[in-house]
């Protein structure tokens, strides 16, 4: 839904929609006032990312000031659909004296002029800043009457938008990668069929969790991406093992409040690693100023994750499953792959996904992109549930599928074929499917490879 174009007559009738919701919240509580909020998207492409960006930030921006100005929140609700994010705060206080402190958000807030929030009186009346004695709106790309600009088309949709993003990058980096990590791991589990994991149709080989659970899950890790991301960019100059620690002590705590979230089940305790590692990355490279290439990211990776392998599992005991996986197959896994700067993906997945994006689109690149991780990758959690066996069975039969060349046409029915088989097998490639979010996420992050 996001970054998808919408047409004028959605718009208009989402905007009839907001009036109808305005007037049942206000009949709802008929002492309070009401805030309206929308974000200023000068396209058709309402619901963009970097206004999806704006919208989560200003709405935490006007719950903070209701909480610090001691005004009572009698209800809040928010949604995003094609026609944009929105969201509603039904507050009992004076509405003059809300606009003001609407006003000054807009005014003092860095993405304040992305903000269109509205305040409406117990009658529904809307109130402008004029009658608060306050200037009219600027431009977002100029310092004209906003209103004028627009009448006119002096700039362009290229132009307002340019300064979108540029605003989001400057003021909402580290918000903005949290959103693209979210939107690659709810990717990744909404892509239907595959072979032995969660998606839209089934739970894959897994008997305590669906989809819902992807969701609860990805709710909660969100937060800590950004405190990676803020972490890295401002230790960006330090070693980067000391940099590690500190990621990982927050993936610790990300761990945590994923299990707490899902009541104890592991639904992405690989992605929360992967997720470190490439948070640090990019914060670090965002604090010396420097642009996301796949050759600058994998160096930092690399920095991050030096001897990592040796630390965690050639010097230790083998009581953990990773330590476990190394000394029966030699694979050393996930570090492995962390310590290589992700070599698999770069190398491999990426610019095989890329190519078959190009050709067929990006669903279809997805599930071959899967298959080709899966003939590849020593999965530890396929490991996990069917010993060598299982990870010997899983590559053969996608090395089998790949050979074929499946076309669009037929490659689901293979998909939900192996699926049910890895299903009758308890077998669930899970590494992959974490790799394949990776792979997602970095086509839209890195500038060139």
């Amino acid at each position: 839904m996001i970054d998808q174009p919408t047409t004028l007559e959605t718009i208009l009738y989402a905007k009839e929609e907001r009036a109808w919701k305005q007037k049942e919240l206000l009949s709802r509580h008929p002492l309070a006032s009401l805030i309206s909020l929308t974000i200023n998207i000068p396209s058709l492409i309402k619901l963009s990312h970097e206004a999806v960006v704006a919208h989560e930030i200003a709405h935490q921006a006007l719950l903070e000031m209701l909480q610090e100005e001691g005004i009572e929140l009698l209800a809040c609700e928010s949604k995003l659909s094609p026609s944009g994010a929105e969201s509603f705060f039904t507050c009992k206080v004076d509405a003059k004296v809300l606009k003001a402190f609407t006003c000054k958000v807009e005014m003092t807030h860095p993405l304040g002029r992305l903000m269109d929030i509205d305040v409406l009186d117990l009658t529904g009346n809307i109130l402008s800043r004029s009658a608060l004695g306050l200037p009219k709106r600027r431009c977002f790309a100029c310092e004209e009457e906003a209103q004028l600009c627009a009448r006119s088309q002096r700039h362009t949709y290229a132009e307002l938008n340019l300064y979108i993003k540029q605003l989001v990058e400057k003021h909402a980096f580290a918000h903005s990668i949290a959103l693209w990590c979210e939107r690659a791991m709810q990717t990744e589990v909404e892509l239907t069929p595959k072979p032995g994991l969660v998606d839209q149709a089934n739970s894959g080989a897994h008997h305590d969790m669906d989809i819902h659970t992807f969701y609860t899950s990805i709710r909660a890790i969100k937060p800590f991406v950004i405190q990676w991301i803020q972490t890295a960019q401002t230790y960006a100059h330090e070693d980067a093992k000391q940099s590690f620690v500190r990621l990982r002590k927050i993936g610790i705590a990300c761990e945590k409040a994923m299990f707490e979230a899902t009541s104890n089940v592991n639904t992405h305790k690989g992605m929360i690693f992967c997720l470190a590692v490439f948070c640090g990355a990019i914060g670090r490279l965002k604090g010396c100023n420097q642009s996301f290439t796949c050759k600058r990211l994998q160096t930092q990776m690399q920095a991050l994750c030096a001897n990592l392998v040796e630390d965690d599992l050639l010097h230790v005991k083998p009581n953990s499953a990773g330590a476990r996986f190394f000394y029966e197959t030699g694979s050393s896994g996930i570090r492995g792959i962390a310590q290589s700067g992700f070599d698999i993906i770069f190398e491999s997945a990426l610019p095989f996904f890329q190519a078959c994006k190009k050709e067929e689109g990006e669903e279809i690149a997805l599930k071959k992109t899967l298959l080709l991780l899966m003939s590849r990758l020593d999965d530890s959690t396929l490991w996990s549930r069917g010993g060598v066996e299982g990870l010997a069975y899983a590559k053969t039969q996608t090395q089998a599928l790949l050979h074929v060349k499946p076309n669009a046409e037929n490659l689901d029915t293979f998909l939900r074929e192996l699926d049910a088989d890895m299903i009758s097998k308890n077998l669930s490639p899970g590494g992959s499917a974490d790799l394949l979010a990776m792979t997602w996420l970095l086509s839209h992050i890195v500038k060139e490879c």
